[in-house]
């Protein structure tokens, strides 16, 4: 159901005379609008629901069904681990550690927050570093110039150079304003020279021969160019084919993993049927020495390792490819240029002898044009030059406020929250009596706020000697220790409420069960403590001797009819 209905009032009589309102939940929108049952509670229980990182790279409320469940434990599953069972479906990065930060009143979300934005400028300033980058090779790609220097990737400024302009003349590549020296005296040299076609015509046939000479070389450097980048581009097909192949041999070979670890057996071939009994690929007598099988985890690393070097030299083929596109462009550009040479100089012979020179004319245009060019090149990269400093600027300014973010992952008060956590956590498995594992070895993980052992998640698990018991005595102690952590620190949020269905799962031993109601007591000055059991009546009574506590049904009026 995803309808609510909600009566208001602050007394009973006062809910015999309120007006029914219909809201929503389970839809979007239910924790912002007016009609949104959860924003009704969230305002109702006094709290002001962050934004959290999620998996499609932006924000979402902190829901209050990712924090219900540090506050209640139901029977049929909620038992069923050591941390709470979180939903998931919200799409929250992380979402039981955002729910236990919020209870704690820990500043992470906050640091959170900052480290997103810092992301955040950092792909901005990235993605203007990457515009400006694109528009200064499109302009000296449409021209025939290239860039050399030019620093495809955001860096700081102390590693930043300007970009220089290269034009070719000749094949020979020269510095943009070296190259403008050249054609100036070119230029100059065609002014002084007033010659017509017929005084010119030896000259003109040399020109020719000497034109026709590098149409065929720059054909030939053209062929030449698209052989490679063909060469190049199947390389790169080929990469991305083995990675393709290596991610399913990786997938193939964890589900083998996995059927192992559940204690499955597997069906392997034999080497003699000429098969890898890990990868099914066919094998010969040349690649296997001796009939000694590697291990699934250690062919995992291999692949690992070989996907990683096919990447670097995926890398590596796609900066090739696109060199020797931009090479190609140029080496098309300069042969269209001498085929338009070539045309004209036969059209000079065979055109009217005291006409001028139709070659001499169409150089200077052309000579012209790319001065005209290179003025223009150089002005744009210069002042994108410009504005790449200062992005530069950009990028260190964030790259020292996220180190310096990074170096204070917790501040003082989310430490002592934290060792506060801890302490009440260990001194609840010690008074359980915790029987699998010493109490001073099971500690709260700073990153994911679980329990942990050596490092490793605590979890039920009878190869690591964590018997079903103790995982419910740690669930008991890690539910108050949230608690009253929550409800003694200074920003802590918790709801006041701990309800516990059936806790005594896994036949756990009375003693510890008593030590749990005891601490329970403890906790019941702060907080509302709903205790469900079916238990018998009798050791019922033996358990809460001493302990205040109200049973349900009792005398009088109640909201839930027995």
């Amino acid at each position: 159901m995803n309808l609510v209905q909600v009566w208001t009032a602050s007394d009973e009589q006062g809910l015999r005379q309120a007006e029914r309102r219909d809201m929503f939940v389970r839809d979007a929108g239910s924790t912002t609008s007016r009609v949104g049952f959860h924003r009704l509670l969230a305002e109702f229980v006094g709290w002001n629901l962050p934004m959290v990182p999620n998996f499609s790279g932006t924000e979402t409320r902190l829901y209050l069904e990712v924090l219900f469940p540090l506050f209640y434990i139901e029977q049929k599953y909620g038992w069923s681990g050591i941390g709470p069972r979180i939903p998931t479906h919200y799409g929250i990065r992380e979402p039981l550690r955002r729910g236990v930060e919020f209870t704690l009143g820990l500043h992470t979300l906050e640091r959170i927050r900052q480290a997103d934005a810092l992301r955040e400028e950092a792909a901005a300033a990235s993605r203007q570093w990457a515009s400006l980058v694109s528009k200064a090779q499109a302009t000296a790609q449409a021209e025939n110039f290239r860039i050399s220097y030019l620093q495809e990737k955001p860096t700081g400024r102390p590693q930043r150079r300007n970009a220089e302009v290269e034009a070719n003349i000749n094949s020979e590549w020269h510095g943009l304003q070296d190259a403008e020296a050249i054609w100036r005296r070119r230029l100059s040299d065609l002014r002084d020279v007033g010659m017509d076609a017929g005084a010119r015509t030896t000259q003109t046939r040399e020109q020719l021969a000497d034109a026709e000479r590098e149409v065929q070389r720059l054909s030939a450097t053209a062929r030449n160019l698209h052989e490679q980048l063909n060469l190049s581009a199947s390389d790169e097909d080929a990469i991305v084919a083995r990675l393709s192949s290596l991610a399913e041999d990786k997938r193939r070979l964890q589900d083998l993993k996995k059927i192992v670890s559940l204690g499955g057996e597997l069906e392997l071939p034999l080497l003699s049927e000429g098969r890898c009994p890990t990868c099914s690929q066919e094998v010969d007598g040349r690649l296997v020495a001796t009939e000694t099988v590697t291990p699934v985890e250690e062919n995992i690393s291999l692949l690992d390792s070989e996907r990683l070097a096919l990447q670097a030299l995926q890398n590596s083929a796609a900066t090739r490819t696109a060199n020797l596109a931009r090479s190609l462009a140029n080496a098309e550009a300069s042969l269209s240029e001498a085929r338009d040479r070539v045309r004209l100089l036969r059209d000079e012979l065979i055109g009217p002898s005291n006409a001028p020179s139709i070659a001499d004319i169409q150089e200077r245009l052309v000579l012209e044009g790319r001065l005209r060019a290179a003025t223009h090149a150089r002005r744009l990269v210069a002042g994108i030059d410009e504005e790449l400093d200062e992005l530069a600027e950009i990028v260190d300014d964030t790259r020292a406020r996220r180190a310096n973010l990074d170096s204070n992952i917790t501040d003082a008060e989310d430490r002592a929250t934290l060792q506060n956590f801890r302490r009440s956590f260990q001194q609840q498995l010690a008074a359980y009596n915790l029987r699998s594992l010493s109490p001073e070895s099971v500690s709260i993980d700073d990153r994911t706020l679980l329990p942990v052992n050596d490092g490793f998640e605590l979890t039920f698990d009878v190869a690591f000697g964590i018997s079903a018991s103790d995982t419910i005595r740690t669930k008991w102690a890690y539910y108050a220790a949230l608690l009253e952590t929550a409800i003694s620190a200074q920003g802590g949020r918790h709801l006041g409420l701990l309800m516990l269905d059936e806790p005594r799962q896994q036949e756990t031993d009375r003693d510890s069960l008593a030590a749990f109601l005891h601490r329970l007591r403890y906790d019941s000055r702060n907080a509302q403590i709903v205790y469900a059991t079916s238990e018998d009546p009798t050791q019922l009574e033996r358990l809460l001797a001493g302990i205040p506590h109200t049973k349900l049904p009792a005398n009088g009026r109640h909201l839930i009819d027995f």
